[in-house]
């Protein structure tokens, strides 16, 4: 039993030696969980999708769709204005996928997540705005002309 002048702590049981309680007021402290090969994996990734971009032909595989897009003062009016989405789609892939190439890894760090996988997904995200903008600009082709 505990001396009268010290308050028993309920969740220490018959120890004697339990730790102190932390203050109230204290925040508790977050603990970053890194491991090598996730950051070195990140690190690699994210180079290849700078030398991809910057040194490659891809953006204009994979955009050069953007080329045929018809001005919207000159062309015929596609069905439910399509043709007014393909920039949106377009560029909003792309922002997305930079802010989670570069956004989610920090989120990652804090959730104690891996980050490897946020450069990959911001590929895929190309990928299928590249994809969306394409069918996009596919079916609105048929109305320009």
């Amino acid at each position: 039993m505990a001396p009268p002048h010290q308050p028993r702590d309920p969740y220490a049981g018959d120890r004697t030696d339990s730790p102190p309680v932390p203050d109230d007021h204290e925040p508790p402290r977050r603990r970053v969980r890194v491991a090598v090969w996730d950051v070195i994996c990140t690190v690699a990734i994210w180079t290849m999708l700078v030398v991809v971009a910057t040194t490659t032909s891809w953006p204009s595989r994979l955009f050069g769709f953007v080329a045929d897009v018809c001005p919207a003062d000159s062309c015929a009016p596609v069905p439910f204005g399509i043709d007014l989405w393909i920039y949106p789609v377009v560029w909003g892939g792309i922002g997305a996928a930079i802010a989670a190439a570069v956004i989610g890894p920090f989120v990652s760090l804090f959730k104690g997540w891996y980050m490897f996988f946020w450069p990959v997904m911001a590929i895929v995200i190309v990928i299928l705005s590249s994809l969306a903008g394409s069918a996009m600009t596919a079916f609105s082709q048929h109305y320009w002309r």
